[in-house]
């Protein structure tokens, strides 16, 4: 009997040791790796916060927050590449991929700032189970290069960078981009999305830099 009392003590006392150390039993799955950081960033990951880091693993559920100026890269499981600009507050919600199985999804969330998406594995499956979400619209993939992004204006915008297509919905509407340089605008979770529109140049260029960071040439897929 007192062999099982001091097994459970000691079973109970490695938990909360664990705990302590931010360290979860059930360690969440590697959805990727930091690749590049620019200015401040953290992770936000079992209630604690800490600085960002290259080599890094990003996991399911974590939380990216960066700060005035920084820029943060990030290579996910399947390939795909994500690119956070300055004031970006990012979650990864699930990411998996199996080449094996060639099965996978991603669910991603963005709260506020900007990103550009270059997908990989994943948009090119079956079904293509790939969507970011924000508050006021969600965007789904068929294998694409977009930058969405609370950028310009309170309103969020959305761009296509190449030509395999974005669509863009919310309880009010659903809009398609196909074209690459066309772009949307979303006012609100209750108001559909503009018709897609040709990018002016300068606009373009502006999204493209927000999320490129100091010496980086213009990425080719």
């Amino acid at each position: 009997m007192n062999l099982i009392k001091n097994l459970i003590a000691g079973l109970t006392f490695a938990a909360v040791s664990l705990l302590a150390l931010g360290v979860s039993a059930a360690e969440s799955p590697v959805a990727g790796i930091v690749t590049h950081v620019q200015g401040g960033a953290s992770v936000q990951r079992n209630a604690l916060s800490e600085a960002l880091s290259v080599g890094k693993q990003v996991l399911v559920g974590d939380r990216i927050v960066t700060k005035k100026n920084a820029r943060v890269g990030l290579k996910m499981s399947d390939g795909g590449v994500l690119k956070l600009g300055a004031d970006t507050v990012f979650t990864v919600e699930d990411y998996s991929y199996s080449e094996q199985a060639s099965e996978g999804k991603a669910r991603l969330f963005l709260l506020k700032g900007a990103m550009r998406v270059i997908t990989g594995a994943i948009a090119k499956l079956k079904g293509r189970d790939f969507t970011l979400r924000t508050n006021v619209a969600t965007m789904g993939v068929r294998g694409t290069d977009f930058w969405v992004g609370f950028y310009f204006s309170d309103a969020l915008d959305v761009a296509l960078f190449d030509n395999t297509g974005i669509y863009v919905e919310n309880a009010a509407g659903r809009v398609e981009i196909i074209r690459a340089g066309d772009g949307v605008t979303v006012k609100g979770a209750a108001i559909a999305p503009s018709a897609p529109i040709r990018w002016e140049r300068k606009k373009y260029d502006a999204a493209v830099q927000s999320v490129t960071w100091e010496g980086e040439r213009e990425f080719r897929k």
